[in-house]
């Protein structure tokens, strides 16, 4: 049973709620921070975009791996000590970028800025899990994951708008001070974004035979297909449609920036469905092997602009309906007392399977081969639903 916060009252749920979300908006707000400010850098600086892709691969890989030490930190002391101090470093270090006078100087902002992007997962996991009534789990997750993926559609209109009107500087300083609130507010706000300690013996408890199975295993593996399908389909969708069908970047980002408001929104339906193991595992069949297929079909599709974006539209409403599911399914199989270290575990392989999506299919397209890109995420999703469906059975073979 959850502990709740303040009595378990729907307002204090609540508060946990919006805090949290806010947080995890601000996770992935920052994360696609600096692309929309790569003109100004190039222009600052006079660096290539091989230097300026870099700081978005820096800022998202030490982020990404960090995640499993920080899990263990969470299970040991408790989520808001490590959420407090990773939002703050991510605000401040992104703050900071407005005040540097060199490539170099970026760069090192936007490490420190990454490490503190490792804290949002396995401190947030901990905290609904420990603060939030089963009932209101399954809508907790998706309201949760849907702020995460709103913020990473609204950051590059926000931030170019901002530079255009302010100046780049001004905007990350704006946009830095937006998570030095939230830390206020965090702050201030008792329990509701706090995780119990860990106790009993830590280092024995921490050891990987105490919870590395076969199920979390499994569930890296479903993490890793989808952050290789999600990352090419992000990555290279605009790319491979001018390609494909000539689209123009203008139309072809019109049909990214579809598929990705879908997501979003699927995000919110899949919140919505019982919390029962067997319509999570139909939920999540249907929607990867569908959602796979529809993206693996808009390599052969030429069916125009709105035909593309109802195609890919469909299948990223899909992709999204499953991570409420996933959420639900790896709570049920994750040992007790140890949220922390699983989710910063599993989160890994989502980092390291979206660093490897753009050398992928970037090989993909300099080949001239941009179909793949379709062919290769559909076939992602399915993998990821034949990990996730594995674990499934697995935990159930397990002695309880």
């Amino acid at each position: 049973m959850a502990q709740m916060a303040e009595a378990g009252t729907t307002a204090g749920e609540n508060r946990t709620i919006a805090l949290i979300g806010a947080g995890h908006f601000l996770s992935h707000f920052y994360a696609l921070t600096l692309p929309p400010l790569f003109l100004f850098f190039r222009e600052e600086f006079s660096v290539s975009y091989a230097l300026l892709g870099a700081l978005v691969t820096g800022y998202a890989m030490v982020g990404g791996v960090l995640q499993a030490p920080v899990g263990l930190a969470v299970d040991r002391w408790g989520a808001k000590p490590v959420l407090l101090a990773g939002l703050a470093l991510n605000a401040a270090a992104i703050a900071a970028i407005g005040l540097v006078s060199s490539y170099w100087a970026l760069a090192l902002l936007a490490v420190a800025a990454g490490i503190g992007n490792s804290v949002f997962h396995p401190a947030d996991y901990a905290v609904l899990a420990a603060r939030i009534r089963e009932r209101r789990l399954p809508r907790a997750y998706s309201l949760h994951t849907f702020l995460g993926f709103f913020g990473t559609a609204v950051a590059p209109l926000t931030m170019a708008t901002l530079a255009a009107l302010m100046g780049w500087r001004h905007a990350v300083m704006l946009a830095g001070a937006a998570g030095i609130a939230t830390v206020l507010a965090m702050a201030v706000s008792g329990g509701a974004v706090g995780s119990p300690p860990r106790t009993g013996d830590a280092a024995a408890d921490a050891a990987p035979a105490r919870w590395l199975s076969l199920p979390i295993l499994l569930f890296f593996g479903f993490f890793a297909a989808y952050g290789l399908a999600s990352g090419g389909i992000m990555s290279f969708t605009v790319i491979g449609l001018g390609k494909l069908y000539g689209l123009d970047p203008a139309s072809a980002g019109a049909v990214l920036t579809t598929a990705l408001l879908a997501l979003a929104f699927g995000i919110l339906a899949g919140g919505e469905l019982p919390d029962r193991e067997r319509w999570q595992v139909y939920v999540t069949g249907a929607a990867l092997v569908g959602g796979g297929a529809l993206t693996a079909l808009a390599g052969f599709a030429d069916i125009g602009v709105v035909g593309l974006a109802a195609l890919l539209g469909v299948a990223g409403f899909a992709m999204g309906v499953v991570l409420p599911a996933r959420d639900l399914i790896l709570r049920r199989i994750t040992p007790p007392g140890s949220t922390g270290r699983v989710i910063g575990f599993v989160f890994v392989g989502l980092s390291v399977g979206g660093g490897l999506a753009p050398l992928l299919f970037g090989w993909t397209m300099d080949r001239e081969w941009p179909a793949l890109l379709f062919l290769g995420c559909g076939a992602f999703l399915v993998l990821a639903f034949l990990c996730s469906f594995g674990a499934v059975l697995a935990a159930r073979r397990m002695p309880r």
